[in-house]
């Protein structure tokens, strides 16, 4: 396999179950009221980490797609958890789900070169890399709203992992 069928690999695995729940999948059926629930004051809802991976996802999906290196992020990364846009429960989800699909399309249209090419002005890591951690980073926050959906018992098995 090629770094391009790797990520698209990695891709697929955000929407579709494999190993493990995907992220489209680890949200449905989740109300507005799930989504805010927090188990401490100190913990993130699902909602806010949905918040966190729109910010990360779509910025780093523009970069991918410009033909100049990225340069800084324009908020702390603590700050990517609350809403930046006003968006109802439904529209984040869909936000998400569609960065997910653009993600999928920008790696499948790209040339393989462009993965061995730098991602930033002032550090090396090539896009191949970047988008791998990219991936890996979704799948950590997925298994955050599973957890998160066990505990508040809104979690269905039926949708997988038991």
């Amino acid at each position: 396999m090629n770094a391009k069928e790797v990520l698209l690999e990695q891709l697929d695995a955000l929407e579709n179950n494999h190993w493990f729940v995907s992220l489209k999948n680890s949200l449905v059926g989740l109300t507005d009221e799930q989504a805010a629930w927090k188990e401490t004051a100190e913990s993130n809802s699902i909602r806010e980490i949905a918040n966190h991976l729109i910010y990360w996802n779509e910025l780093y999906l523009n970069r991918f797609r410009s033909p100049e290196p990225a340069t800084g992020v324009s908020l702390e990364n603590d700050d990517t958890f609350q809403d930046q846009e006003e968006l109802d429960w439904k529209q984040t989800v869909d936000k998400l789900n569609n960065l997910t699909a653009q993600w999928y399309k920008a790696v499948e249209e790209a040339d393989e070169a462009r993965f061995d090419e730098n991602a930033y002005r002032n550090r090396e890591a090539a896009w191949g890399s970047v988008i791998a951690n990219l991936t890996i980073h979704v799948a950590y926050h997925t298994g955050q709203i599973l957890f998160a959906r066990k505990k508040q018992g809104s979690w269905n098995p039926e949708n997988g992992v038991h």
